[in-house]
């Protein structure tokens, strides 16, 4: 027989469901793991030859929630919880730049580029920054269990000072949805699910165009 370690009046039940994502705001953070999986598998591919990995493949990849307020640990029971990839291309330098600054601004004492230079990952768990949510409307895949169904994620659309966070001063404009769903696709109502963390990090226009 399974041996519980709690006795059943000493357990509070819960369905599981209800889950329901953050609205759009500006929010402090906090980085909960912290992996670059892919980018050093390419580097063993690569022989150890920074050059040789492809760019799409150099990136680092955050899980983060809510540190503080009303919201906060509000992914911490979600299977899927959000994700963003921060990319050390040649182009995406200025970017990186700057979310290394705003770690260390928000964390004292922390130094990211000591932990970006020798690969120490996991420092980063645990650290917090400022940013700004927005929704994500996007078409499920073909690999999806819904393929075709209209879906939701949040997902960063800025990193924010801590002088920026505290006085709200950011464009109202990045908290519009950003639409990327399929018009040809069969239009189902929404449904806040988030997808595999593999699919979650945010696409390569943070590299090219977006100063933040």
């Amino acid at each position: 027989m399974p041996k519980l370690r709690k006795s059943w009046k000493d357990i509070e039940e819960t369905s599981g469901g209800g889950f329901a994502d953050i609205e759009p705001g500006a929010y402090v953070l906090k980085v909960t793991a912290c992996q670059a999986d892919e980018f050093e598998k390419e580097m063993k591919r690569a022989g150890g030859d920074f050059n040789e990995v492809p760019d799409k493949a150099k990136y680092f990849t955050i899980t983060w929630d809510v540190a503080e307020g009303p919201s906060k640990d509000a992914y911490a029971n979600s299977q899927y919880p959000p994700t963003m990839r921060v990319y050390f291309t040649e182009k995406s330098e200025r970017f990186l730049k700057f979310r290394l600054h705003m770690f260390a601004r928000w964390n004292d004492g922390f130094q990211p580029t000591v932990a970006f230079d020798n690969d120490q990952w996991g420092l980063f768990v645990g650290k917090r920054f400022g940013a700004v949510v927005r929704r994500r409307l996007y078409t499920a895949g073909p690999n999806s269990k819904t393929p075709g169904a209209d879906r939701t994620s949040m997902e960063i659309a800025a990193w924010l000072h801590p002088e920026a966070y505290e006085s709200g001063d950011f464009s109202e404009r990045l908290l519009a949805d950003r639409d990327q769903r399929d018009k040809g696709a069969s239009q189902q109502p929404q449904t806040p699910i988030t997808p595999p963390a593999q699919t979650m990090g945010i696409t390569d226009i943070y590299d090219e165009d977006v100063p933040f």
